[in-house]
């Protein structure tokens, strides 16, 4: 449970960075085989992935509360740029996501939009457990090209999924992400 917390909130800052025209993101699947708490070299990392700077995130979980400690560093020099720790409630997690995103995008010096900060801003979903259901559905989906078991994980993401879209039936993303969920199960 805590380690797909952890893994969830770094997703969705990579997902609002990715909003700013101003940035390259590097998607989940290709930062998938750089593990926290791994001994690595940052230039090679940087190398591999084409990127200039590494937003690295740790999520620590007590109950009640959330500890999230992130941090920027300029990947060819291995100097850290910017670190900031947020302490805030599970419910209250769309928002520290929101702010970490623009607060690396400042210190980055892109341009953001109104447009952009609006998309950054916005909730998915008012329902935290359908977005614990989505985002572990993707967690789940995102891991298929490396795993042998790739049926089981898809059939479990359309279970996340379905309950996800029953706890808000308003919830665009899950659904989204469940028709995605059944395309892989009928062509494979």
């Amino acid at each position: 449970e805590d380690a797909l917390f952890a893994m969830r909130v770094p997703a969705e800052v990579r997902n609002d960075l990715a909003k700013i025209a101003d940035l390259k993101v590097v998607s989940r699947p290709s930062v998938l085989d750089y593990k926290p708490r791994v001994k690595r070299n940052l230039r090679e990392i940087a190398d591999a992935l084409g990127v200039a700077h590494v937003v690295e995130a740790s999520v620590e979980r007590k109950p009640g509360r959330v500890r999230l400690r992130v941090q920027l560093t300029n990947a060819r020099t291995g100097t850290q740029i910017w670190q900031e720790h947020y302490h805030t409630t599970r419910n209250e997690v769309f928002a520290v996501q929101s702010k970490i995103a623009q607060a690396v995008a400042a210190q980055l010096g892109a341009r953001v939009s109104e447009t952009e900060r609006e998309a950054i801003d916005e909730k998915p979903t008012k329902q935290p457990l359908a977005y614990d259901g989505y985002i572990r559905a993707g967690i789940l989906l995102d891991g298929i090209a490396l795993d042998a078991r790739s049926a089981e994980l898809r059939y479990e993401a359309v279970h996340l999924l379905e309950g996800a879209v029953a706890g808000d039936p308003k919830f665009l993303l899950a659904y989204c992400r469940l028709a995605y969920a059944h395309q892989g199960l009928y062509f494979n």
